[in-house]
């Protein structure tokens, strides 16, 4: 290979450089340092340079604390004669063909891709109008206007109101289970879910410690009645226990896990956040959008009687990769 000329084939790189189109799937990439003519060349080799333009530049992107590293002459020397160098090995790996090596091709088409996809996605521009705005924070309105929040868990006792008997034998129970919580450190939430999982009745939150999540004052009397929302109310410290509390339907015992302080934020104490998560939804529309056109724009299609054909025992040893990992885009 002549290394003069620094326009080499590379499998999956793109280039207009010609005048002709590359064969599908190849192409040509310029790996010379400094591909413009002009500037004062500050060091030479073979066909290329690093100049005095470039050099300056490189320093001013510096920190001034690393700047002042290159005032010594030595040190701006040696500066220099390191990026020349690496360019010198770029020029005996040509020469030894390794652009060719499968390591080399995969990592080049990773950074191809990478490049790609950080213009379609970050750098692309997206404007979110104010009507946008507005009709996204109406839409989630509940995660910036809520009420407060209590999460408790408990150990609940099925015995209606009416029953008495059942109420009795439902309260020697209750209590039971009351010293048993009570004799936990107020922090074992998992011993307390382990009583819910063992001896509550009700069959939603059981499986669950007896987690009720967060529930405002009026959904938690709702769902289990003003007594249980009264007695919520009425625990101050996490892990605190209520006492055995009466329902319609049944004796509950309560263990507060957490408290959740209302929001209430209008459209402009969160404006900017909204902007940020629907410029974010529209860029991951237009990949989505901008992946199907490359799909149908190069014929993309799966075999599904060829892929079911290929051979999968989950049982075989692992074998040594025969090369580097292909790269991988999941659907969007």
């Amino acid at each position: 290979m002549s290394v003069s000329a620094r326009l080499i084939p590379l499998a999956l790189l793109v280039s207009a450089a010609c005048g002709r189109a590359p064969g599908e799937g190849r192409a040509e990439l310029d790996l010379r340092h400094t591909r413009q003519a002009g500037g004062q060349a500050v060091a030479r080799w073979s066909g290329d340079s690093v100049t005095a333009e470039e050099l300056a530049r490189r320093f001013e992107e510096q920190s001034p604390a690393l700047r002042e590293r290159y005032l010594a002459p030595q040190a701006r020397r040696e500066y220099v004669e390191s990026m020349a160098r690496f360019e010198l090995l770029v020029r005996d790996a040509l020469a030894r063909g390794l652009q060719d090596d499968p390591e080399v091709v995969e990592a080049t088409k990773r950074a191809l891709v990478n490049r790609l996809m950080r213009t379609q996605l970050e750098e692309a521009p997206v404007h979110v109008t104010d009507a946008e705005l507005e009709a996204a924070y109406a839409a989630r309105r509940e995660d910036f206007v809520r009420p407060e929040a209590v999460r408790v868990s408990h150990v609940f006792l099925a015995a209606p109101r009416s029953d008495a008997v059942r109420v009795t034998d439902a309260k020697r129970r209750a209590e039971d289970l009351l010293a048993r919580a009570k004799a936990l450190p107020e922090s074992d939430f998992a011993g307390f879910g382990a009583l819910a999982r063992e001896h509550s009745e009700e069959p939603r939150t059981a499986p669950l410690d007896g987690d009720l999540r967060f529930l405002s004052d009026d959904a938690l009397a709702h769902a289990y009645g003003p007594e249980v929302a009264a007695a919520a109310r009425a625990l101050s410290t996490e892990g605190g226990l209520s006492g055995v509390v009466q329902t319609d339907a049944g004796l509950h015992l309560l263990k507060l896990r957490a408290r959740r302080p209302a929001l209430n934020l209008a459209l402009d104490d969160v404006r900017e956040e909204l902007r940020v998560r629907l410029e974010g939804e529209k860029r991951s529309r237009a990949w989505a959008e901008y992946l199907a056109r490359v799909e149908q724009g190069l014929s993309l299609s799966v075999d599904p009687d060829a892929l079911a054909r290929v051979p999968l025992d989950v049982a075989a040893p692992m074998r040594k990769p025969s090369g580097p990992l292909p790269g991988t885009v999941p659907a969007p």
